[in-house]
């Protein structure tokens, strides 16, 4: 069975009320853009997808100040070699970025568990999963919406897209994310314990390994045996999202740092393939471990430089 996927998908970002004639810090906007674009393409890595996710940015609107994402999805192939592997169009849904029948997604997951995701059951029959909130009332998800929800990758990267926007621009009432032609999904301060819950919870699915790789992924060094060795370091992706523990793998990468080429500075940026690896032990600990398995461009930090005036005679 083969399923074809849109080529292209516009989607809309907006951040409702704030005044784009004024406009918004870049240092402050860039990282969030990038949250976005890297849970749209974890959603696609963890559901184990075939196809090669495209996110890209067009020019900003006027009015409230709205971006608008393109998303390509390449034909995802054979569904039944992986019947978690879904188009662009349908890793929107699961996420619950927009709407679709039958399907929650993870927004609707969190809302209606409040941000603890850690009870639920899964159903023998049925390829289903079977939340229950404090309330005591049940909603029954896909595997799919299930496999995202629990993931490290989602649970940080829904935070840091959806949330810290609000944080970061006291102004902004909500954020809206949506097709244009569909009623937009907003989050707003209401929503903001829910997700902050689901940030801090402890993810319990009972896998004995969940791998998922995240490709083109920027980090920054916070500390590490930066001589060589392979282990032991630690990361910042995002704005506050600490890695650790992290191993290098890239032995080209692990030799420059042993011979002292490169010394990473906490302001230079690695772009990296990463692997997320994710066991839950006897006692229903989750312990979460990275590895780079490739740097694929290491950038610098270039301190400013500041100009000399020298003054001619005449100025004297």
């Amino acid at each position: 069975m083969i399923m074809s996927v849109p080529a292209k998908i516009d989607l809309i970002y907006k951040l409702d009320d704030v005044d784009a004639n004024e406009g918004v810090d870049l240092f402050d906007i860039a990282p969030i853009l990038m949250s976005f674009g890297d849970l749209i393409r974890s959603a696609n890595s963890v559901l184990g997808g075939e196809q090669e996710i495209e996110v890209k940015v067009k020019p900003f609107r006027e009015g409230s100040w709205i971006t608008e994402f393109i998303i390509y999805g390449k034909d995802v192939g054979n569904v039944l070699v992986n019947p978690y592997s879904v188009g662009a169009e349908a890793l929107l849904a699961f996420l619950g970025i927009t709407p679709q029948k039958a399907l929650k997604g993870v927004a609707g997951i969190v809302r209606f568990t409040k941000g603890k995701v850690n009870n639920f059951t899964k159903s023998e029959d049925k390829d289903t999963v079977t939340y229950k909130n404090d309330d005591g009332e049940s909603l029954e998800v896909s595997q799919a919406e299930h496999r995202l929800v629990q993931s490290p990758l989602i649970q940080t990267g829904y935070y840091e897209s959806v949330i810290t926007p609000l944080e970061k621009f006291p102004t902004a009432n909500s954020v809206s994310i949506g097709l244009e032609e569909q009623e937009l999904e907003k989050f707003t301060a209401a929503d903001k314990p829910f997700f902050k819950e689901y940030l801090d919870t402890e993810l319990l699915e009972d896998v004995e390994e969940n791998v998922s790789t995240l490709r083109g992924v920027y980090l920054k060094p916070k500390r590490g045996p930066y001589s060589g060795n392979e282990q032991d370091y630690s990361f910042i992706m995002g704005e506050n999202n600490v890695l650790w523990p992290v191993t290098i793998e890239d032995g080209n990468f692990l030799g420059k740092l042993k011979s002292g080429e490169i010394r990473p500075y906490s302001q230079d940026v690695l772009k990296v393939n990463l692997e997320i690896h994710q066991k839950r032990d006897s006692t229903n600990k989750v312990i979460t471990n990275y590895s780079v398995i490739e740097v694929l461009e290491y950038i610098q930090y270039e301190k400013p430089h500041q100009l000399k005036l020298e003054l001619s005679d005449n100025d004297e």
